[in-house]
């Protein structure tokens, strides 16, 4: 099954403390950067027919400089995550898009293969672990109740859309002036189209603050 990928990477590293954007750290186990890790695995990926990488004005020189293959597509980024990945849309050229967080560099081939297993019957899913924690509802330092964990999952990326249908969500979205946290909260808000959830791996995670980076 053909798709784009939609790789958003115009983060400015901030609660990293890096002091630049994190998707340039070097990942010295991989020998490459955090953004080489992530695109290298699309790249091997025969089905993806088109990588968008929507980055910020400032980092778009060094991530042209980076990436010279052919279906390798640069947006610049805008204000916010959801700004950024709608300017990316607008670029997408395959039916199917997935889209991931530059900051996620261990998404593996299994993963995306049982994604795209799902979207041959759907028009929207999303990789999700089981959380493993006790959560806990806090309200001014005090628990308010324990939430019960078999009802809860954490989402990730790669989350793979109809382009048409995820297009149209964050154009409502948009137009009504409703931000989201990911982009299946605009489908989930905006359309009648159910989300499937698919398993992911616990070993995609996201590169967050400078504890994600030890050992890399």
């Amino acid at each position: 099954m053909n798709y784009s990928v939609l790789i958003v990477a115009a983060g400015k590293g901030t609660r990293v403390g890096l002091g630049y954007n994190k998707m340039f750290y070097y990942m010295r186990r991989y020998g490459l950067t955090v953004l080489e890790k992530v695109t290298q695995v699309f790249l091997e990926d025969p089905r993806c027919k088109q990588i968008v990488i929507v980055t910020n004005r400032t980092d778009m020189h060094k991530v042209v400089l980076e990436h010279k293959q052919g279906h390798i597509v640069h947006v610049n980024g805008g204000p916010t995550r959801q700004a950024s990945v709608f300017q990316g849309l607008m670029a997408v050229s395959e039916d199917l898009v997935l889209i991931h967080d530059g900051a996620r560099p261990w998404i593996d081939n299994d993963s995306i293969d049982r994604l795209l297993e799902t979207m041959e019957s759907e028009k929207a899913a999303i990789l999700a672990v089981k959380t493993k924690d006790t959560i806990k509802e806090v309200k001014d330092g005090y628990i308010t109740r324990t939430i019960d964990r078999e009802m809860l999952q954490s989402a990730q990326t790669p989350q793979a859309f109809s382009t048409s249908l995820i297009i149209d969500a964050y154009l409502r979205a948009n137009e009504q002036g409703v931000n989201v946290t990911d982009d299946a909260q605009a489908v989930e808000m905006m359309t009648n189209t159910p989300v499937k959830v698919v398993e992911g791996s616990y070993l995609n995670n996201k590169i967050t603050t400078r504890d994600d980076l030890i050992d890399l």
